[in-house]
């Protein structure tokens, strides 16, 4: 708490600050000042909670330096010292709410007890303040949690029946009331420390106030809320003002990339969906909106997009998914880094090679791809530092890639680094003999092979090892290396003109009557007929 005193006596000034242990007190002494202008000028530098100050001095008076103070800061308080002659000055000052008076000489006991009583007084007053802003700021969050429920809500297409003017008014505290509707992403892509570090939150007040001097006096609602690194807007105006909308919009994203000191790699996109003559057309102009967040993958992002056509998927996309899975699994089985690394990273080459690819297709072929490998860990019981937080974390990271490329690039790497982290956690593969077994299936399926001779190999008898392997795989010795073999089959049924007689061979038959007997029994076809429903896919 900081005290000024003033006194054209500097005998009277020194007294005061001698009869005071301004620590024990709680209050700093800032400054000492010979008359009325000196007072104003410590007043402006230091901002002072308390002024003792005479009531006489030359040019400006005690009277006139609290008026003029109490301009510059209304709650600053005042003692004054007067003399009984000036009694009748001190007592006009009362009604600059002024109440604390001492006269001369100074008693120490009472000017102790009337700086105690100030300190108390202004304590409670800023505790009283302290109360009144939370409780504002409680309330402003509350009003923007209601607010930001308002996106999730739209997101459910089974609550498009409820979308109306008075019910999104009554349970998300908008007041819509203008014709026309329209969603709004403002997309940020970029690093990850750069983008989710506190500079988002910086960066999110900085695009509010951009909004609302460039939009807010044209709409009726106007709502701004960042989830992840996008921000999401919601606009209610007039359809006349449509033009002067769009192009305030515009004017907001070439501001915020002028004006961009948050993100100096960051790379900003702002898509519009269609505007809606009907609030529940909100939900299709959000929907378009995310469809065009999803579209800057192939069209590129850091541009302005508005109202973009949407375009179905490709169908090939499902099926490479699936036979994405397919190999992952095997891949994992025998923990072949090289091999999961290849998988992934010539399905990305044949997904960006898809005609009539979109934006969508690229992230939920990622997706699934990515969940397709926590499954498959969870399956096999693996567990690893931060795998609880792995898809999470890939998703944010994935959100930020600003190109379908980058995006597929990163999805190779981040499972690679996974999988090399779940290596280290159970430890090298060298030093488990089922694991070896399998790769030794894998890579010599195609050779007459006995459990005998890999038991021999791996130090253990053949019962043992026959009990180990069916524990840790669930499968016996014979119907695992009988699956490899099917797999195997399957692929080069679906992707070779190789005759049923040449794939019995190159899949360790030497019977094609046996091998069609097996493979039936474990497709429910015959080759020949599984080749002629996949044909298709080649």
């Amino acid at each position: 708490m900081k005290v000024i005193i003033a006194d054209d006596e500097l005998k009277v000034a020194k007294l005061i600050k001698a009869l005071i242990d301004w620590d024990a007190l709680g209050m700093e002494l800032c400054g000492i000042a010979r008359n009325g202008n000196e007072a104003l000028d410590l007043i402006r530098e230091h901002r002072p909670d308390v002024v003792i100050t005479d009531i006489r001095m030359p040019g400006l008076g005690g009277i006139e330096l609290i008026e003029r103070s109490k301009e510059l800061a209304p709650s600053l308080e005042f003692v004054i010292i007067s003399g009984y002659r000036h009694f009748n000055y001190a007592h006009s000052a009362m009604k600059y709410g002024v109440v604390d008076y001492l006269l001369k000489p100074i008693d120490k006991d009472e000017l102790r007890m009337t700086l105690e009583k100030l300190k108390e007084k202004i304590t409670a007053r800023e505790s009283a303040v302290s109360e009144r802003d939370q409780i504002s700021r409680i309330a402003e969050s509350e009003r923007r949690r209601r607010r930001a429920g308002l996106y999730g809500f739209l997101m459910d297409p089974s609550n498009r029946p409820l979308i109306t003017v008075d019910y999104l008014n009554e349970n998300f505290g908008y007041a819509f009331s203008a014709d026309t509707f329209r969603y709004v992403v403002f997309k940020v892509d970029g690093g990850y420390d750069e983008v989710y570090s506190e500079s988002l939150a910086l960066f999110g007040e900085k695009l509010r106030g951009i909004c609302d001097r460039q939009l807010g006096g044209l709409c009726a609602e106007l709502e701004i809320e960042f989830i992840y690194s996008g921000a999401n807007i919601v606009l209610n105006y007039d359809a006349g003002r449509n033009d002067e909308v769009r192009g305030a919009l515009k004017d907001v994203f070439d501001e915020v990339r002028v004006q961009n000191n948050y993100f100096p790699s960051g790379v900003f996109t702002m898509l519009a969906g269609a505007a809606s003559g009907d609030a529940a057309g909100l939900a299709d102009s959000w929907h378009n909106a995310e469809w065009m967040m999803y579209e800057r993958l192939i069209i590129g992002a850091g541009s302005y997009y508005e109202d973009l056509p949407e375009k179905p998927g490709s169908e090939k996309v499902a099926a490479l998914s699936r036979s994405v899975a397919k190999a992952i699994e095997q891949a994992m089985d025998v923990m072949d880094a090289d091999a999961l690394r290849s998988v992934i990273s010539d399905a990305s080459a044949q997904l960006l090679a898809v005609d009539r690819l979109t934006g969508r297709d690229v992230r939920d072929f990622a997706k699934s791809v990515h969940d397709t490998w926590l499954t498959f860990a969870l399956q096999y019981n693996v567990t690893y530092p931060g795998g609880e937080r792995l898809r999470d974390e890939f998703l944010r990271h994935f959100d930020l890639m600003p190109t379908a490329r980058a995006a597929l690039d990163f999805l190779v790497h981040r499972i690679s680094e996974a999988f090399g982290e779940l290596r280290e956690a159970i430890g090298d593969a060298n030093g488990r003999p089922v694991t070896n077994a399998k790769l030794y299936i894998k890579e010599h399926f195609a050779e007459p092979i006995a459990i005998d001779d890999i038991a021999e190999a791996q130090g253990f008898n053949s019962s043992y090892f026959s009990t180990l392997f069916k524990k840790e795989t669930g499968s016996t010795f014979s119907e695992y290396l009988r699956g490899v073999r099917m797999d195997e089959a399957k692929r080069l049924l679906k992707e070779t003109n190789s005759s049923v007689a040449v794939i019995c061979e190159l899949v360790g038959y030497n019977d094609t009557k046996h091998f069609s007997s097996s493979f039936r029994k474990a497709t429910g076809v015959k080759p020949s007929e599984y080749r002629k429903l996949y044909a298709w896919e080649r």
